[in-house]
This record gives C-alpha cells, sequence and structure tokens, in this order.
C-alpha cells in the first residue's frame, strides 16, 4: 500500500492470495477497526514526549466510498501537530453512525440519548492525560464549540482553541459574544494564510488564498447553556478576527475563537491565531487520505470493512505527510537538511534510485531533496514561483519510483542467484 498509495487493492497485491488475505482480513469481524491503529497511536504519544505544546487536532470527515453512501457515516480523528505544522501521528480515532432525529423527539429526550457532539467529549478522554512537562492543547473547529468539550479538555488537563459558532450571551448576559468583541479596540493586524478546503456535502470546495485581518481579543465570561443547566459556566479568552477588505465575492473571515490559553499582548493573540491555523493540517491529512490514498475510490461494500480499510490508510497518510514535512521549505524540521533522518526512515535501494534519476550523491541526499526529487518524477518543475508540490505530481511520483525500486530488487536478486550459481 505504501508503495502504491493511489491504487486499488488489486493493483497492490502482487499475488491472488495476497489480494484474497487482504479481503478476507478488512472483511473480518474479529478485528476491530479502532485496534488497527492502536501500535501507531502509541508510537505518537511516545514521539510527543519532550515537545512543550503538543496540538491535539481534531475533526470529522464523512467516510464513504464507491460503495458505501454517504452522509451516513462519519470518521472523527485526533492529530498530534507541533505548532509550527508539522504533524507527529494519529493519537485517536473512531467511527460512528449518523444519529437521525426522531419525529417529535423532546429536547429532553435528545439529552437522555447519545448525541454526535458527544464525540468530541469521547475523543478528548480517548486521548487522556498528557504526559508530565508537556501542555496538550485540543484545537477543533466550530463543531466542537459546547461547553461540554471546553470542560473535558480542562478535566484532563489539557487547554483548548476552539473557534465559536454561538452568539452567546457573555459576562452579565446584557451583551452578545460578537457584540462584545467588536466594541473592543483594534490591537493590530494580521496576514493570515486560509487554507484549501474540498467540497463537503453543506457547502462548496474552497480554495487557499491570504487574508488581512484586525485582531481584538477581551476575557469574557460564558453562562450556562440554557437548554443545559447542569453545565457549568467558564470564563475564557476570545480573539476576534475580522477581514479588511475582502475579495468581491468572497466569504470574509470572520473568527471568533474562545481558547484556555492566557491572552495578554498582540503577541499572545499571534500564539493562538497560529494554534488554530494549524487546524488546516487535519484537512490537508482528509485530502491526502481520500484522494492520495484513494480511500474513497474503494470497492469494499460493507461500512465496518471500509473502516478497517480507513484505519490502515490513516496510517500511510501520516507517513506521506510527515515525509512531506521534512522537505517543506517552509515547515522544515531539524532533520530536513540531515541525510541520517532520511536513511533512518527510508530503505535504502529508494535512496538510491531517487538519486540515480537525479544525478546526486545518494550518501549526502536530504529528506528535503529526496521528496522534490520525487515530486519532480511526477511532473513538478520546481520553478521559482511554482509553490510547494501538490498531491498529485507527489503520487504520481512515488508511484513511478515504486516501480523502478521493484525492478532495482528484482535485478539484485538476479545477481545474487547468478553469483550463487556461478
Amino acid at each position: 500500500m505504501v508503495e502504491r498509495p493511489g491504487h486499488s487493492l488489486p493493483k497492490q497485491a502482487r499475488r491472488w492470495s495476497d489480494l484474497k488475505g487482504a479481503y478476507r482480513f478488512l472483511s473480518n469481524p474479529h478485528v476491530e477497526p479502532r485496534a488497527i491503529g492502536g501500535p501507531h497511536r502509541a508510537l505518537t504519544r511516545r514521539e510527543c514526549l519532550g515537545h512543550p505544546v503538543v496540538l491535539c487536532v481534531q475533526d470529522g470527515s464523512d467516510l464513504q466510498s464507491v460503495k458505501v453512501k454517504a452522509d451516513q457515516y462519519v470518521q472523527q480523528s485526533t492529530l498530534a501537530v507541533l505548532p509550527d505544522g508539522r504533524i507527529l501521528g494519529l493519537l485517536e480515532q473512531r467511527w460512528y453512525k449518523r444519529v437521525e432525529t426522531s419525529e417529535g423527539e423532546t429536547r429532553q429526550e435528545q439529552g437522555a440519548r447519545w448525541r454526535e457532539s458527544d464525540i468530541w467529549l469521547e475523543s478528548v478522554e480517548a486521548v487522556g492525560f498528557p504526559p508530565e512537562a508537556s501542555r496538550w492543547i485540543h484545537v477543533a473547529d466550530r463543531a466542537a464549540d459546547d461547553l461540554r468539550f471546553m470542560h473535558q479538555c480542562l478535566d484532563w488537563q489539557c487547554g483548548f482553541v476552539v473557534r465559536a459558532r454561538h452568539d452567546r450571551r457573555v459576562n452579565d448576559a446584557s451583551e452578545k459574544l460578537w457584540e462584545h468583541l467588536s466594541a473592543c479596540p483594534v490591537v493590530g493586524t494580521l496576514d493570515i494564510k486560509i487554507g484549501q478546503q474540498r467540497a463537503q456535502r453543506d457547502k462548496p470546495a474552497r480554495k487557499g488564498r491570504r487574508a488581512k485581518v484586525a485582531v481584538r481579543y477581551a476575557t469574557v465570561h460564558l453562562g450556562r447553556p440554557e437548554h443545559h443547566p447542569e453545565v457549568a459556566p467558564l470564563t475564557v479568552q476570545a480573539v476576534y478576527l475580522e477581514e479588511i477588505d475582502p475579495p468581491k465575492g468572497v466569504e470574509p473571515v470572520d473568527w471568533m475563537v474562545l481558547t484556555s490559553e492566557p491572552v495578554e499582548s498582540f503577541e499572545g493573540v499571534c500564539r493562538i491565531v497560529k494554534y488554530y491555523q494549524c487546524r488546516w493540517v487535519i484537512e490537508e491529512w482528509h485530502r491526502c487520505l481520500k484522494e492520495g490514498c484513494s480511500l474513497e475510490e474503494s470497492q469494499v461494500d460493507k461500512p465496518a470493512d471500509l473502516q478497517r480499510l480507513a484505519a490502515l490508510l490513516s496510517i500511510i497518510a501520516v507517513r506521506m505527510m510527515k515525509l512531506r514535512d521534512l522537505a517543506d521549505a517552509d515547515r522544515q524540521g531539524t532533520g530536513a537538511q540531515d541525510p541520517k533522518v532520511l536513511q533512518s526512515s527510508v530503505p535504502w535501494v529508494w535512496i538510491v534510485v531517487v538519486a540515480g534519476l537525479f544525478e546526486e550523491d545518494a550518501v549526502t541526499l536530504t529528506p528535503r531533496q529526496f521528496w522534490l526529487n520525487i515530486a519532480r518524477q511526477g511532473g513538478w518543475m520546481g520553478r521559482k514561483g511554482d509553490g510547494r508540490p501538490g498531491w498529485k505530481v507527489i503520487w504520481r511520483g512515488w508511484y513511478d519510483i515504486s516501480q523502478m525500486v521493484t525492478g532495482a530488487e528484482l535485478a539484485q536478486r538476479g545477481l545474487l542467484h547468478e553469483k550463487k550459481c556461478g
């Protein structure tokens, strides 16, 4: 699957017996989908050690394929992401079927059963306590704007950065959230990057762009929810971003971000905005999983089978993004220029083939050079104005080189056989 991430199972399997084994595994009712990623999640927690701040970026996405209908099942994932945008891995993943509200169901009855909003709380609990000397902060979009979610983060000794959806009454209930923040003074402006977003069931695709926003912030007290008086009130920091002169025909930026983290200056505001912008990483990962690994093109016909396949491909998508992070000029980690990092994470035959294609030294090839060479093989030109490689050229290059690697391995086996027989 790693060698051919964008291809179907029949193309990924080398023999008919391999394909049958894959199908037996995916359809085995004794294989719990969530358990497949257990070792990966344990390794991700280990990789978080030593980082003072780790962002637990959580989001849900429709789980669908050619034979499994959309809008029925949801995949909820939590990624460990560093504040500079580098992905560490999956901390949590689970699946659920959408809940349909029964006709005539009262609010009290809704509160007594499981609700889709509960998945955010369950994911926080599953992620658990952070390791000692590390601050974990849950980052989520508007679907998580729930006081119960915020309390859950605090109960598990984590922080939160959540984009607000509800225009609540705040402080003494005489004002609403947006009204109160709009009256606060502008403390500065920011040039922010808005990530690209694939089309969803309730809204079209959105192109990535940059926007200039005015920034305000304040401490606000959120009272008890009207329909959930059992939920305690909470004092949070609110950061309000309002776009200045948005382009014509484009929805302007109007973000209200609520956080448990201290905000005492413009620098503090910038830190919170940077944390929230790391939420784009999970959207990018969703694209990598669904488009790059072709999850939605799968022919498996049962939801549970699709969940098992998604659990496998999710780890592959993380691996691909980690490799790309090493090559990203904007988010280069300490290992981006270290050949030893590449040699410890990629088979030597791959390094030799990639280096040979572009007449470079395999011993000194860096992760950044390795990854950009793969993109070049897929058609990326690397000109000054081309920007970072896109997923399509990356997958094309990866597949081409996987074929060359297979040929190199076969040739090596042939030479060894000749030497043994000779």
